[in-house]
């Protein structure tokens, strides 16, 4: 058998996405890689409930409280504190600055620092909208689950969360 023949017969891999993976609140959502651009320590005054800015590469960047868009300010499941008012809680760790296609820079409040994950095209799956209504939750619709011992991470879209 000739090297060519061995070759047409091994199986196509299946696609993969990277993704930058960070938590917010209670759960782990993600962007593809492609869209971060750094990572910055949060400014030493919370930005409140509007838009606060922040500097990057002489760029003004909007700072969105990402956590609030999602969760559209519903109460958290029992058992999870509310990081407004939860002593214990740690500050927000990082802003995530993204470059949406519609918006453009946007810096996103995140709990922790982001870690990076591969993701096979079949990890992805539609969620509910029965889910999203039920859970008051908006601008994501996709769910990667990546192994059985990670926790599944929400797609967020940003362009969503805005419109």
């Amino acid at each position: 058998m000739t090297a060519l023949a061995r070759y047409r017969r091994l199986p196509t891999p299946e696609p993969s996405l990277r993704l930058i993976a960070f938590p917010l609140r209670h759960n782990w959502f993600c962007l593809p890689l492609a869209m971060a651009r750094r990572v910055i320590p949060p400014a030493s005054q919370a930005p409140g409930p509007g838009l606060g800015l922040t500097q990057l590469n002489q760029e003004t960047v909007p700072i969105m409280d990402v956590a609030d868009r999602i969760y559209q300010s519903a109460p958290l499941l029992p058992g999870h504190g509310d990081p407004a008012t939860d002593i214990d809680h740690q500050p927000l760790q990082a802003i995530l600055v993204v470059d949406s296609p519609r918006f453009g820079l946007l810096g996103l409040l995140i709990d922790d620092i982001p870690s990076l994950k591969r993701a096979r095209q079949s990890a992805f799956s539609p969620i509910p909208t029965t889910y999203l209504m039920m859970n008051h939750l908006q601008g994501i619709n996709t769910l990667v689950t990546l192994s059985d011992t990670e926790p599944p991470l929400f797609l967020l879209d940003v362009d969503a969360l805005l419109s």
